[in-house]
């Protein structure tokens, strides 16, 4: 009987992410050393002033990475409604959705204006914080689409076939790591707005976080879509290579024994 060798978390964790099929892991690469690009940008911007202009603040409404980060989330929906029809998974058409709601709410700023309205409110009605209540408004509203969002994928994930699950759990898991850069980190930066040095490090760790997931996210919606692996078996050659070999009731009989 064939002995395996247990397979190592990474190797797992690799699998999972796609980053096991064909180009994947160079793409990720790719997308990732743009965003240090960016990163380093901001910060070399914001601590000498050079590159001057001021589309390479991170933080720079309509910048050169949110631009960026735009079109890697509508690359995301594109790919997720891909693979929602190629492997017959609708439970894949909620991350398209909330991939979509992305984008919109970082065009239009809907968390923003959320958070202002609600700030001018709090300031004039309750007590004056100083501009910290604008970041308490986003953070609830985003808390409210967060319970939202969780609701919605509890459904779906109770209706989906359970071949589709993993994927799904997967995909929650690289949106969860996206909201804590956007919501947590957030949160722990908004008494820090004003502090010359310690402002732009958040601002690189908050934003530049939020597009090396997203680009991460890409990577793995692409390899759902296009991927080797069968629509009908989410594990695809991770399956098999776990799965036990053949027991010594399954081998044929040696030559000459009875049947």
């Amino acid at each position: 009987m064939e002995i395996r060798a247990p397979r190592s978390r990474f190797a797992r964790s690799r699998t999972a992410l796609g980053l096991d099929e064909p180009l994947a892991g160079g793409i990720l690469l790719l997308l990732w050393g743009t965003t240090a690009a960016f990163v380093a940008a901001h910060l070399t911007h914001k601590l000498v002033g050079a590159p001057w202009h001021p589309f390479f603040n991170l933080g720079a409404e309509r910048g050169y990475a949110e631009l960026f980060f735009q079109m890697l989330t509508g690359w995301s929906v594109l790919l997720f409604a891909i693979a929602a029809t190629r492997r017959r998974a609708p439970i894949l058409v909620a991350f398209a959705a909330f991939s979509a709601y992305l984008l919109a709410d970082d065009y239009f700023q809907f968390h923003e204006r959320m958070g202002t309205g609600f700030g001018q409110w709090f300031d004039r009605e309750v007590v004056y914080l100083h501009g910290l209540a604008t970041h308490l408004g986003e953070a609830l509203y985003l808390g409210a689409v967060g319970v939202a969002v969780v609701a919605i994928f509890a459904i779906a994930y109770r209706l989906a076939r359970r071949d589709a699950r993993p994927m799904a759990v997967t995909g929650a898991v690289l949106y969860a790591a996206l909201a804590f850069f956007g919501v947590a980190v957030d949160i722990v930066h908004a008494p820090f707005i004003d502090a010359p040095v310690i402002d732009p490090i958040f601002i690189a760790l908050e934003d530049g976080g939020e597009v090396a997931v997203m680009a991460l996210i890409v990577t793995y919606s692409l390899s759902l879509a296009f991927g080797r692996r069968d629509g009908t078996d989410a594990a695809g050659p991770a399956a098999a290579a776990d799965a036990p070999a053949a027991t010594d009731e399954q081998t044929p009989t040696a030559v000459g024994s009875p049947a």
